[in-house]
């Protein structure tokens, strides 16, 4: 690809074959990452099934790269012109087929295609695969690949690229690299490459996955672990301070057939038509759950060691990839260390980093969040989001003189009937850290009580029909005294008071 869109040369070191690859079950990785975590979930997926390309999930693109402000041969020199033509690009038998051939066809001596998820559908982390068969010949270049959708840190490859799979010429091999580091020429590369003796890739259909995770990159081909990288190894140059940049935003899918280029060298004409046949794309992602067989009730307490099961960027994101406590849940990285209150606390807590946890708030109403909290120096400040809605806005963990010096914080928070998920998110600077023991959420006002006498009863229909209260919200949207209110309220004494009107 072009030096805005991707694929350099891979230099020699990263061609060398990795003799010692590791089997894995299924498709989990045998690794700690994956021991920690929760099994996939499929959330996307191209099965082909039908006679026309999806464009609900594909754009199909065209040319040589120049319409996307590149040079001819999409910067590396690649001797294709891509077309939507049914010769190129077709959906047949339940497979989608990419047909490179020698056909001069619009100024260029050879057509091919190239298709692509962007605006129609991408992923952050996950487990990205495909089933291929892949071409096999003189100057042909198969690639499954993704870009960052909105490349936030600058242009090729500051914003990185993630190769899923690369073959080149017969196909006796299998690339899997990521782009990262300056923008071009001022990038960087890192991979892994799989040829085990005498395989023909193009011989059936392989299985070629990435599983991604925010602090860790491991390939695949048919279920055999062949590299991994971790975010000690990647880096932006336009983002030093996040070691997570640039493969923590959402990228999309690509998958074509290029004929010639940098990389595998320029075809000898011969071997021509060339196809790519793909029977299924499917992205997964890691299944969140409570960490107990029941969302923690509220009101009620909820340990901050106990968040949920489903691994990092998942259910949680921590700032390295260790638990430097070493206690608890020695095979994650949140740092847990015993506390002097009993139990365990959550310590080393970070700029940007976040918990999740399942709750159901038995009880609708205005509660009294609360967190016990503790730092030798510095604090912090956080929020407790409840679905995606920040709840208590910012409440700060001061300065304590101990680690294991322990206060109470507190903020108010109106939180609606039902299960969520909670997220503790840490906004403070990044020169900053506290511990965090536990949650408590204490019941002020129940959901109705717009008189806040403790009672439900006439009085609180009185109190909302005059406009009185504090409480007249009981909806819990955000709006307080509307007609849905009003049938809310009515709904909530009719349980109660069958007379009332």
């Amino acid at each position: 690809m072009s030096h805005s869109q991707g694929r350099a040369t891979l230099p020699g070191t990263i061609r060398a074959v990795l003799m010692a690859c590791t089997s894995v079950v299924g498709f989990s990785a045998a690794s700690p990452v994956a021991q920690a975590q929760t099994p996939w979930v499929l959330v996307w997926s191209d099965e082909f099934s039908g006679t026309t390309l999806n464009t609900s999930n594909w754009e199909i693109q065209i040319g040589t790269g120049t319409s996307s402000g590149l040079p001819a041969g999409w910067g590396n020199n690649e001797q294709q012109f891509y077309s939507g033509r049914p010769q190129n690009l077709s959906v047949s038998n339940g497979t989608l087929k990419i047909t490179a051939l020698r056909d001069f066809y619009s100024g260029s001596t050879y057509s091919s295609a190239r298709i692509r998820s962007l605006n129609k559908f991408a992923t952050q982390y996950g487990r990205i695969e495909a089933s291929i068969i892949i071409p096999s010949g003189s100057g042909i270049w198969p690639a499954f690949w993704m870009l960052p959708t909105g490349s936030p840190y600058g242009g090729w490859a500051a914003s990185g690229e993630i190769d899923v799979m690369e073959s080149t010429n017969t196909a006796d091999g299998i690339y899997g690299t990521i782009h990262y580091g300056g923008q071009w020429p001022a990038n960087t590369s890192n991979g892994g490459y799989y040829s085990p003796a005498g395989t023909n890739f193009a011989s059936r259909a392989y299985l070629y996955a990435v599983e991604w995770e925010p602090d860790e990159m491991r390939w695949y081909v048919d279920g055999v672990l062949y590299h991994t990288a971790n975010s000690n190894l990647w880096f932006s140059s336009n983002a030093t301070s996040n070691n997570r940049a640039p493969f923590d935003v959402p990228f999309h899918l690509l998958l074509n057939v290029a004929v010639g280029g940098n990389f595998p060298g320029q075809p000898n004409g011969t071997g021509f038509p060339m196809t790519m046949t793909v029977d299924y794309v499917r992205v997964y992602q890691r299944q969140q759950v409570p960490f107990s067989t029941q969302p923690a009730p509220i009101p009620g307490l909820v340990e901050a060691e106990n968040y949920d099961l489903g691994g990092t960027g998942v259910a949680y994101l921590d700032a390295d990839t260790s638990n430097n406590g070493n206690q608890y849940r020695t095979n994650e990285f949140v740092d847990i260390e015993n506390c002097i209150e009993g139990g365990f606390n959550v310590g080393w807590i970070r700029q940007g980093e976040w918990i999740e946890y399942a709750v159901n708030v038995e009880t609708p109403g205005t509660y009294r969040a609360q967190a016990r909290v503790a730092a030798q120096t510095g604090g912090g400040s956080f929020r407790l989001e409840f679905g995606g809605v920040n709840r208590t806005g910012t409440m700060v963990a001061p300065a304590t003189g101990g680690w294991q010096t322990w206060t109470t914080v507190s903020a108010t928070a109106t939180l609606p009937a039902g299960q969520s998920t909670m997220r503790f998110f840490v906004e403070s600077g990044s020169t900053t850290q506290f511990n965090l023991n536990s949650f408590n959420f204490v019941l002020l006002v129940q959901a109705g009580d717009v008189n806040a006498d403790q009672e439900l009863d006439l009085d609180d229909l009185y109190a909302f029909e005059q406009g009185q209260g504090q409480y007249r919200d009981v909806d819990l949207d955000g709006t307080p005294g509307t007609a849905a209110d009003r049938v809310s309220l009515l709904a909530t004494l009719r349980a109660g008071e069958p007379n009332a009107q």
